[in-house]
């Protein structure tokens, strides 16, 4: 394209606040993303392209890429800086090249006091980094040029007209590169492109609230940041791969009744032999399947990440389901979904103890209701969320091949055979619908599939938050309590060596649960050859507890299936227009149950949390 006409176009895209793409070049483009007031510019060199730092440069909003040969830098950069001043009040300019002769790792050039607290806020999150890269990094003030060395700087910022222009420069010494070939360290490079790309943005927000007339909030609120077509593309195949299977159903024994009635026969001696469901994937076909995608030519790398830390989860679930009735399988459950520590486990103890069965206690009749009885209470659950969203499309399906109740792809399953206490119906609907199926839903209108099907480790929120949910309702028993302490007892007595029979007896004689519940703890926890996932139940309740009491508002945990850890991601990704606030509020987290949150902040703990 013509240059002049180019940098017209451009203009125009930054009054109008359009992205634009402009080619000069095979080697020379203008990418205008999202029109913010911040240019990133790497003049590549003579002897070639740093592909790291040209990847750095195209991750970000507004990036000018290319040859001197190609395009005059100063002529393109000069009207484009000009407009984002008069619209913004402020912008910020930065030049980025490769320097092996440096004696820092990383120097940020400036040649302007004002631009001392940008450099200085960069420095901190680059020392704060989350891959612990142990690299140095230093301040290079009042240099005359912010810009390669032999290079003539694209703009002069101490001119009159740029009095609100911020410009630096980032030299980086590429310890990236084999010295000897110039090839790249593929892990090296990932971690390096990493840290400094979370480190300008967070630079960079701390600019905006600074130095423009935009408020931060109003900033989030401009347009989407463009994403790459692979982006999407590699998040439909994850959700091609993730649905080919149902994890939990192909882990849960077909026959758990019968199973009992035979455990009963033996005196309970005898280990259990449970059937599963045949499988309907190969597994090494989809572990080819998510390493053929290419996650690696994905720029934005906070989603490069996600998607990485989704496929090695998928990854070894599959290893799980090969391995599924050897003991291989509970290795993958470790990997996947944890072990039990120490102070999990001497918390369980302690409920157990807090809460101790007493055997004189009279018990009054329990009044049950079956599965139809507790199918058409999780409909009316349903009809109150299709009023905050109409197009919400579930059911409740009563089945004859599993046992209990489960949600699957937001929609509830309930055994033919199922009986609850109706007392715990209310508690149970704000488990299954106002958690699993409210954040399956949440998860569904974000723009990334990832959040329905669930991020890496969500399951101990997601646990944690469904018990919780029975505490907000006032339906959460001593009882209730007992059950997941002794899931957790359970589990770490199976990771000790111990067999099925060793673990229900400790159950029944030590912990005073009668054998039909100590036999249905033992199935959950021995199934498929060892399932550690039952510890994360009281895991994750002691976690909300401890996030309530930080004063943490519980929205975001809503958003979708994540994990507490993916909460600075998430907001992150929401700030840039690429995830929705939540639509769905359970039930629970509304009045009359309000006051309840106000416990926990005033100190209820996990001993006193049972409403009866």
């Amino acid at each position: 394209m013509d240059q002049s006409k180019a940098i017209a176009k451009a203009v125009t895209s930054i009054i109008q606040k359009e992205p634009v793409h402009i080619q000069f070049s095979k080697d020379s483009k203008l990418v205008l993303k999202r029109i913010s007031p911040l240019l990133l510019i790497y003049r590549i060199p003579i002897e070639g392209k740093d592909q790291m730092i040209s990847n750095l440069a195209k991750s970000e909003t507004c990036s000018l890429v290319g040859k001197e040969s190609d395009l005059d830098f100063t002529a393109v950069v000069t009207p484009i800086i000009r407009q984002m001043i008069d619209e913004f009040g402020a912008c910020q300019l930065i030049e980025i090249w490769q320097d092996k002769q440096m004696e820092s790792d990383v120097s940020i050039y400036i040649s302007q006091k004002s631009a001392l607290t940008i450099a200085q806020k960069f420095i901190k999150d680059f020392k704060t980094n989350e891959q612990n890269m142990a690299l140095s990094i230093d301040i290079k003030k009042d240099t005359k040029s912010p810009s390669p060395p032999g290079t003539v700087p694209v703009i002069n910022p101490l001119a009159e007209e740029f009095k609100q222009l911020l410009y630096a420069g980032i030299a980086i010494k590429p310890h990236y590169l084999d010295e000897n070939s110039g090839k790249a360290y593929p892990l090296i490079l990932r971690n390096y492109r990493d840290v400094l790309t979370k480190s300008l943005r967070k630079s960079f927000l701390e600019f905006v609230r600074l130095y423009t007339s935009l408020k931060v909030s109003q900033f989030r609120m401009l347009s989407t940041t463009e994403l790459q077509p692979l982006v999407l593309e590699i998040d439909q195949e994850l959700a091609v791969e993730s649905q080919k299977f149902d994890f939990l159903l192909l882990v849960s024994p077909l026959n758990a009744r019968e199973a009992w009635i035979q455990f009963k026969k033996d005196k309970f001696l005898k280990t259990p032999k449970f059937r599963y469901r045949p499988m309907p994937v190969d597994p090494e076909l989809v572990k080819r399947n998510l390493y053929n995608l290419r996650i690696e030519d994905i720029d934005d790398p906070t989603i490069a990440y996600l998607f990485r830390d989704k496929r090695k989860e998928l990854d070894a679930m599959m290893t799980m389901l090969i391995d599924r009735g050897n003991e291989g399988f509970l290795h993958g459950s470790l990997q996947v979904f944890g072990n039990v520590n120490d102070h999990l486990l001497e918390t369980a103890r302690a409920i157990l103890m807090v809460y101790e069965h007493n055997e004189n206690k009279p018990v009054a009749p329990k009044k049950m209701i079956n599965a139809t009885e507790f199918a058409k209470l999780a409909k009316e659950e349903l009809h109150y969320l299709r009023q905050q969203m109409p197009s919400l499309e579930t059911g409740v399906r009563i089945r004859d091949d599993i046992t209990g109740i489960m949600v699957n792809r937001g929609v509830l399953n309930i055994s033919k055979d199922y009986e609850i206490e109706a007392s715990r119906a209310i508690a149970l609907i704000q488990h299954e619908v106002g958690t699993h199926i409210v954040t399956y839903f949440n998860g569904k209108a974000q723009p990334f599939k990832l959040f329905s099907l669930g991020v890496p480790g969500y399951e101990q929120l997601q646990e944690g938050l469904a018990v919780f949910s029975e505490y907000m309702v006032n339906e959460l028993s001593g009882d209730r309590l007992r059950i997941i302490a002794a899931r957790v007892v359970a589990v770490h007595h199976m990771l000790a060596g111990h067999n099925f029979s060793d673990t229900f007896f400790l159950l029944v004689d030590r912990y005073h649960f009668t054998e039909e519940i100590s036999f249905h703890i033992c199935t959950r926890v021995y199934r498929g050859g060892g399932f550690t996932k039952d510890a994360l139940y009281l895991k994750g309740l002691m976690s909300i507890i401890t996030y309530i009491r930080e004063g943490r508002d519980l929205s975001p945990l809503l958003i979708g299936k994540i994990r507490e850890d993916y909460i600075p991601i998430v907001e992150e990704l929401t700030q840039r227009g690429l995830l929705n606030n939540p639509i769905l509020k359970p039930r629970y987290l509304d009045e009359p149950y309000l006051h309840n949150l106000d416990r926990i902040k005033s100190g209820d703990n996990i001993f006193n949390l049972s409403n009866h």
